[in-house]
């Protein structure tokens, strides 16, 4: 709660630099300094310092406004170093000089001066800050009558010194604080930056490696038949085999290149959702006929049980693209004379689609991985190749529709695929 209070006062690590939070924390405490000191000075009788303080409050709130709100930083930070320079300059002449506490306050300045003015304007103050001191030292040195001790007895010095001493360090202490806390913000965020990178790597080689291998093999296997063709005579048999062979690997292919463009819309574009209410037996229909016809192809027996006025929200294209890839894999995975099984049941407020198989399942060191791009490259019941692309793409297809998915997987046993949608609008 604290800290969530102060980044939104000093400003959120994602639209200010680190310079520009530390300027904004020195302004708060700063005002809160100045503040004291109007009636702690007044309280000493130093009435034309409280009044220039009180001066300088209104300026540092002022600057704070600029840097803060309206994203002013340089201006501001000159405003404050002239208007911090100007009263710690009369604070020297009206409070005792060298005999006062106002050392104490041009070493806060040179402390401040390097954290937060911008290398540009850096040595020009604190150039301006030592000749400042020297100038005072100088003055005060070769006319001694031009600053006069205006402490009414040794008690009020001493007190004065304390008060300032503890200003100071309190001042250093927040100071010090915010710088650490903002350094370890910005760790923390490169770290997440390095993470994401090196995901964002993974990904890239990932997909160069399908581009490589799995879409250039299909190709090349229709270029040796169309050569085979042309040179040598095939029996019926033999053409019927080929033609199957090359069906399959040209169907693979073109759901693995769908995928793939889909996916890379997603990371680049983003995806427009659209949500509406659909019957869930006709919007798959069309995807059953044709997941129906590369199953017969396989031997594989794929039934849909899906009840005709079952409803859910949805977007209807996404739908059908993760139900596809879930029996495209199912398909795959499933050796001749198996069976998969398309069906729903409803649970309070949420449709469960489930597709499952009793296929060869999925690896126990292996399901972890399943949702992305870190899984390996697996073969189908017929050498067919799998990526897990479409699995990665259903998962955040899903996700986008306020969806779920999930699974059970037994290897030698089966694999079940859970989709889970709402039922209405108003439960979402």
């Amino acid at each position: 709660m604290t800290r969530s209070f102060w980044a939104k006062v000093i400003g959120n690590p994602s639209v200010f630099s680190l310079e520009a939070r530390i300027f904004n924390a020195i302004c708060i405490t700063s005002a809160v300094a100045l503040f004291l000191n109007v009636f702690f000075n007044a309280l000493l009788g130093f009435t034309q310092i409280a009044i220039l303080m009180a001066a300088v409050f209104v300026v540092v709130i002022l600057c704070y406004y600029c840097a803060r709100v309206k994203m002013m930083l340089d201006g501001s930070v000159i405003v404050y170093m002239i208007a911090s320079n100007i009263l710690f300059i009369v604070n020297y002449k009206y409070n005792s000089g060298i005999d006062g506490p106002t050392i104490l306050l041009f070493i806060l300045s040179f402390f401040l001066t390097i954290c937060i003015v911008s290398k540009k304007q850096y040595w020009f103050w604190i150039t301006l800050n030592l000749a400042i001191v020297i100038a005072l030292f100088t003055i005060e040195y070769k006319y001694p009558g031009s600053i006069i001790n205006t402490y009414p007895d040794s008690k009020s010095r001493f007190i004065d010194f304390g008060y300032s001493y503890i200003a100071v360090v309190f001042f250093v202490f927040i100071v010090t604080t915010s710088v650490r806390k903002a350094y370890d913000t910005e760790h923390k965020l490169v770290k997440q930056k390095a993470i994401e990178l090196e995901y964002a790597n993974d990904t890239k080689n990932k997909l160069f490696s399908i581009l490589a291998h799995d879409l250039r093999s299909p190709l090349a296997s229709i270029q040796n038949y169309l050569e085979l063709l042309s040179e040598v005579e095939l029996d019926e048999h033999e053409r019927l085999t080929i033609n199957t062979g090359l069906i399959n690997a040209t169907r693979n292919t073109q759901q693995m290149l769908s995928n793939l463009l889909f996916w890379s819309k997603s990371q680049m574009e983003g995806v427009t959702v659209n949500l509406v209410k659909v019957n869930l037996k006709e919007v798959l229909q069309s995807t059953f006929d044709i997941e129906q016809a590369s199953a017969i192809d396989k031997g594989i027996n794929l039934t849909n049980r899906l009840e005709e006025f079952t409803q859910i929200v949805a977007d209807a294209d996404m739908l059908q693209l993760i139900v596809r890839n879930l029996i495209g894999n199912a398909i795959k995975f499933t050796g001749t004379g198996g069976e998969i099984v398309l069906s729903a049941d409803v649970a309070g407020d949420n449709c469960r689609i489930i597709i499952k198989d009793n296929g060869i399942g999925i690896p126990y060191e292996q399901q972890k991985d399943i949702f992305s791009l870190k899984a390996d490259s697996t073969f189908g019941t017929n050498n067919e190749k799998g990526v897990g692309l479409g699995l990665v793409l259903s998962k955040e297809f899903t996700e986008l529709q306020h969806g779920a998915i999930g699974f059970e997987s037994a290897p030698g046993i089966g694999t079940t695929f859970y989709v889970s949608f709402k039922l209405n609008f108003q439960s979402q």
